[in-house]
């Protein structure tokens, strides 16, 4: 979603192995709730991670993939957003 959260995600694995235990456990449930569906809608890989980098907010990229690939619908973007900055606070911050 964000290489910053990646980092920091990075970080706390070796300073508080239950918290970022418990961040994983979070980043699923966000995956279950936004990212699975798109999967099993049949979208690809790449329009997945497009989809990741939106929700993020960091690439500025879209979600947009070309033929012969579908896209995630960006309109899908916001409310993801929206639900990883309640679910994972210190990974995707509410500003940026």
């Amino acid at each position: 979603m964000m290489p910053a959260g990646a980092v920091a995600w990075y970080e706390l694995m070796q300073a508080d192995m239950p918290r970022a235990l418990d961040v994983e456990r979070r980043i699923g449930e966000l995956f279950d709730l936004h990212v699975a569906p798109l999967q099993a809608s049949g979208l690809s890989n790449p329009a997945l991670d497009k989809f990741l980098a939106a929700m993020g907010g960091w690439a500025g990229v879209g979600t947009r993939v070309r033929w012969p690939y579908r896209s995630a619908p960006s309109s899908a973007v916001d409310q993801a957003r929206r639900d990883a900055r309640a679910v994972l606070p210190e990974l995707l911050p509410a500003t940026g």
